[in-house]
């Protein structure tokens, strides 16, 4: 009942890459808000000077706030995905478990790492194979039990 742990953190690219799209599109909102505020703000201060005097002023007090922003973009990505890959790697694996049933193999229990989300899933596919009586462990837990009925019943007779 071994899991390998995931070596991918991208690993479903629908959800997980319109996640990264999201917090992009979020991020670019927010900059374009930012930036326009703080212009309308910096020309309101004095709109008697040239725009162009405006623009300056504004990348000499707010560039660096700018050149911040830039750097946390990746940071905001990459934990989007660290994040998404808790929830996708285990519908990923799932999917994967079913799959291989679907092909003919022998259905395997699965186990999600502590960590990620949906540990639920894993233990209902379990039990569903349990309950189906496709597990090696529920064969013979079945002919146990069998096999102690015959047992009590033939030492009642």
């Amino acid at each position: 009942m071994g899991h390998p742990q995931r070596k991918k953190h991208f690993v479903d690219a629908e959800v997980q890459g319109s996640l990264v799209r999201r917090v992009i599109s979020h991020w670019l909102v927010f900059l374009i808000v930012a930036f326009v505020m703080s212009f309308i703000l910096q020309v309101l201060t004095d709109p008697f000077r040239p725009l162009s005097a405006h623009f300056q002023d504004m990348w000499w007090t707010h560039g660096p706030f700018l050149i911040v922003v830039l750097f946390l973009l990746p940071v905001y990505v990459i934990d989007t995905i660290k994040l998404s890959h808790r929830f996708a790697g285990p519908v990923f694996r799932l999917r994967r478990a079913i799959r291989k049933v679907a092909e003919g193999a022998a259905p395997q229990p699965i186990k999600f790492r502590k960590s990620d989300f949906w540990n639920g899933l894993a233990d209902d596919y379990n039990a569903m194979l349990a309950r189906l009586n496709v597990l090696p462990e529920s064969r013979e837990a079945e002919k146990t039990s069998a096999a102690e009925e015959q047992l009590v019943a033939s030492s009642e007779g």
